[in-house]
């Protein structure tokens, strides 16, 4: 079990810095109450209309990590340039949290211009390695998660991730996942995809805001107080593309062998897209 969470920003919304500021806020608020999900590492990442980003982890509790001058730092880098804030707490499968490569959020390079590809998982892959030897994949860390990473990354470039070729691969995997994925060569377009593991979201429309985490309850205590949210159901099975230049959420369909186990469950059929 680990938790997901982040905050999608508009880019052709005005910002006062005190906007930004509050939403800086609400995403600390997810990332602490994330914090039971996953209290054996903290990772964090901001990516820019520009396509610069910025990751900081630690293996520390979001709590402790809050207080940590790679936090700190991190923090300063958030201005009004910020379109994705994204955030993982860890509870670790395989691979030690004192290897940073194993903590999320996953950083892998992709294109030209060091352009980067960003992952976080929540999840336990199973047979991974077959599947690393299958696809010819590289492999440096020992967590699971890399290879969903490796797999993205293998099909994305300098126009971003192809995502009908990532999720044609994913098909053949199993286990549980939900994941956010993000290729700064296109960093207008954020990719959340939930499995058989929880993944819920909420959006301002008027605002032009979203936020995301693996439980309701959490979303609900953060946003408490902050009236307009409403929310974006998403379906096991079901991809959520978010478009911060146009503003259009894209529903996508995918399968994987975990879904198989899921009772009453099944998404086949070509990718399809809904726009809000």
């Amino acid at each position: 079990m680990c938790g997901l969470t982040g905050a999608i920003i508009g880019t052709h919304a005005k910002r006062r810095l005190n906007d930004i500021e509050a939403l800086a806020d609400v995403f600390t608020k997810l990332l602490l109450l994330s914090e039971h999900r996953g209290p054996h590492a903290t990772g964090v990442a901001w990516v820019k209309r520009d396509g610069t980003m910025q990751v900081a982890k630690a293996p520390l509790p979001a709590r402790q990590f809050m207080q940590s001058g790679a936090y700190i730092n991190w923090l300063l880098g958030v201005d009004r340039e910020i379109t994705y804030l994204m955030g993982h707490t860890r509870w670790p499968s395989h691979g030690s949290v004192r290897n940073p490569a194993n903590n999320h959020p996953l950083c892998l390079p992709v294109g030209e211009d060091d352009g980067a590809l960003l992952t976080c998982h929540n999840g336990t892959l199973v047979g991974i390695q077959r599947h690393f030897e299958r696809l010819e994949l590289p492999r440096t860390a020992q967590v699971d998660s890399e290879l969903l990473a490796r797999i993205a990354q293998r099909h994305a470039g300098s126009s971003g991730i192809d995502l009908e070729a990532v999720l044609d691969d994913y098909t053949q995997l199993d286990g549980r996942m939900s994941l956010a994925l993000v290729a700064t060569t296109r960093p207008e377009e954020i990719i959340l995809l939930k499995g058989n593991m929880p993944l819920e979201v909420r959006i301002q429309p008027r605002r032009r805001l979203l936020v995301y985490a693996s439980e309701a309850r959490i979303l609900d205590r953060a946003l408490a107080g902050d009236a307009g949210w409403e929310t974006v159901p998403l379906a096991h099975g079901e991809g959520l593309v978010v478009n911060t230049h146009t503003w259009t959420l894209q529903r996508v369909p995918f399968t994987f062998q975990g879904l198989d186990t899921m009772a009453g469950t099944s998404y086949t059929g070509a990718h399809t897209r809904k726009e809000r």
